[in-house]
């Protein structure tokens, strides 16, 4: 297991590729409002394959889209 902390998607991104073949992990997206508040945050699965990343919206199950509006810190939490 092991955790990272990133200020935009493809630094994300970046780190998940980065992963082995078969990895799993959740992508915590901390947004803010704009008053610069902490707004609720969105969890993503992320699933390394050998051919690259698939992400999975984790409220709907549908590929995630990955909006950058507000997007305070993703942070990349490997479980497998």
């Amino acid at each position: 297991m092991s955790a990272s902390e990133h200020e935009d998607w493809p630094d994300a991104l970046e780190a998940l590729s980065a992963l082995p073949a078969d990895a799993r992990a959740l992508v915590w997206v901390r947004r803010t409002d704009g008053r610069s508040r902490e707004a609720v945050g969105w969890l993503v699965n992320a699933f390394r394959r050998a051919d690259g990343v698939i992400l999975v919206d984790g409220a709907t199950g549908d590929p995630a889209a990955l909006d950058a509006t507000g997007v305070h810190r993703l942070h990349v939490i490997r479980y497998r």
